[in-house]
């Protein structure tokens, strides 16, 4: 695999824990605090800036 297959996978995977976290958030909402959500924000934007980067 190229650097850049690995980045677009783990662009993908950081995309997909971001939004398992926004799931659980409304499932559960005493569960989570602004702590994760920032942290869901972060994974989310790390995840684009992976699939969108050029090698």
């Amino acid at each position: 695999m190229n650097r850049s297959m690995n980045n677009t996978i783990l662009g993908v995977c950081y995309i997909i824990v971001a939004l398992l976290i926004v799931v659980v958030k409304y499932a559960i909402p005493q569960f989570f605090d602004i702590l994760i959500w920032l942290v869901a924000i972060g994974l989310a934007a790390t995840g684009v800036y992976m699939i969108m980067k050029k090698p």
